[in-house]
């Protein structure tokens, strides 16, 4: 199931971010995501009605078992892809940058074929 990039991209960054530190809040997703403070309400917003965040009074982003789900998913893709491209010779920013494009349109499916045929 492929959701949107740019909720997949919210998912995954509050991800990394919970990585970093457990009790994330609105304005480090702004910092890590270089957006304005409406710009990151209306996704947290959209996110929330989705089901895939909750967003309390204490004011921390939390990632529901569903949101969880996605972007661990959408984060493995990511890291997998990068270090795909390091290890053909693609320099490190690009790398970084194409594995995030191509792990939004990359299907749960074909990310499970490509990693099978290159670890034969």
């Amino acid at each position: 199931m492929h959701k949107n990039y740019l909720e997949e991209n919210y998912l995954e960054n509050i991800y990394i971010l919970y990585l970093e530190k457990e009790k994330v809040k609105h304005k480090d997703i702004m910092e890590k995501m270089k957006r304005a403070k409406s710009v990151v309400t209306k996704a947290i917003h959209i996110l929330v009605e989705k089901r895939y965040l909750t967003y309390g009074e204490d004011k921390i982003v939390r990632l529901t078992d569903e949101g969880l789900h996605i972007a661990e998913k959408v984060y493995q893709k990511h890291v997998y892809l990068k270090k795909l491209l390091l290890k053909v010779g693609i320099d490190t920013d690009t790398a970084e940058k194409e594995a995030c494009d191509i792990e939004h349109v990359l299907s749960d499916d074909s990310f499970e074929k490509l990693t099978k045929y290159i670890e034969k």
